[in-house]
């Protein structure tokens, strides 16, 4: 397992503490694709040797562009993100973000297209917001395409108001630095070259994927998935009632659902479902199987006992898989 190769952001729902019973579950496959690709935990622990296509998707063009530049231009955007935190500066990027998402969106419409300065905004900014709603139009000062940049009302001021994170302890580029050594070389150089360190790392592991923008379904055709041979799906939507994540009134977790319910006989293709409580427990009656889980503690300061893992009958046996070594052996080689 790639364990120490993560995203440099922190993001809502990811899932770093299952992937081991994930790709167990999944088995050395020809082909893989993640239609909600958030902070890419599961790709980037997959173990290797890596065969065949790997295909990923999400609908936030910020994201796409995020990791479109960590893929193309790892040294410039390291460069751009060792910046102080600064809450003006915070605010003012997280009002461009929103104000131009559709632009970024049409934008990405040309594959070589990545935008540095807005992929800076947007790493820096999710490690520095407080709670959810990062480039949603949400926070103290609020966007939308109706009535433009507005204050919320009793959002607070002075010592009222929410204070971008300060700290170094684990949010992503503002993280503590391991020693580096201080021959000669200033802080502001030294986090430099530690960040160009990670973000090439990461740019070697996406140099062979294929980075879609737009609707999950885009990704989950024959054409991108078992025309290739056995496939692993991993399917991370948002849960039931957050559908804001899309921007509009759409029951993506429903619509999951019903396309796992058709597709989930087909013995090519190794489906995982996420979500919590029983929301996708009708799938049980069709063969599939239930793995719970917890989450980490976040602002709550509780996990979430409730999460679970919907495994497709295809998917292999984990009472059988050897985690240790899963691939040392091509188990489930397909």
């Amino acid at each position: 397992m790639n364990a120490n190769l993560k995203a440099p952001f922190p993001y809502f729902g990811g899932k770093s503490l299952v992937t081991e019973t994930v790709w167990s579950a999944f088995g050395d496959v020809k082909n893989y694709v993640e239609p909600f690709a958030g902070s890419l935990a599961v790709l980037l622990a997959r173990p290797t040797p890596v065969r065949g296509p790997e295909t990923i998707n999400d609908y936030s063009c910020h994201l796409v562009n995020a990791w479109r530049a960590i893929a193309n231009a790892p040294e410039q955007l390291a460069d751009a993100c060792v910046a102080p935190v600064s809450e003006v500066n915070t605010e003012a990027q997280h009002y461009a973000l929103v104000r131009d998402e559709d632009s970024l969106r049409d934008r990405l419409g040309d594959p070589h297209y990545f935008d540095i300065e807005k992929a800076t905004w947007w790493i820096k900014g999710a490690c520095e917001w407080i709670g959810g709603g990062w480039a949603s139009g949400e926070g103290p000062w609020q966007w939308s395409r109706e009535h433009g940049w507005q204050k919320k009302r009793n959002a607070g001021t002075g010592v009222n108001r929410q204070l971008p994170h300060l700290g170094n302890a684990g949010r992503g580029v503002n993280r503590q630095l391991p020693h580096l050594g201080d021959a000669g070389t200033g802080e502001r150089q030294l986090r430099v070259e530690w960040l160009t360190g990670w973000f090439a790392a990461l740019a070697d592991r996406l140099s062979g994927i294929r980075m879609a923008c737009g609707d999950w379904k885009r990704v989950t055709g024959p054409s991108v998935a078992y025309k290739h041979g056995t496939t692993a799906v991993f399917l991370d939507p948002p849960y039931d009632s957050t559908e804001y994540v899309y921007g509009k009134t759409i029951n993506v977790s429903e619509d999951v659902r019903e396309w796992c319910a058709e597709s989930g006989a087909n013995p090519k293709l190794r489906i995982i479902l996420c979500g919590r409580g029983s929301e996708h427990d009708s799938l049980l009656d069709l063969g599939w199987r239930a793995e719970g889980w917890k989450t980490r503690k976040g602002y709550s300061k509780e996990g979430n006992a409730s999460e679970k893992l919907w495994l497709s009958p295809a998917c292999l046996d984990l009472s059988v898989t050897n985690h240790g070594d899963l691939f040392s052996t091509r188990k489930g080689a397909a």
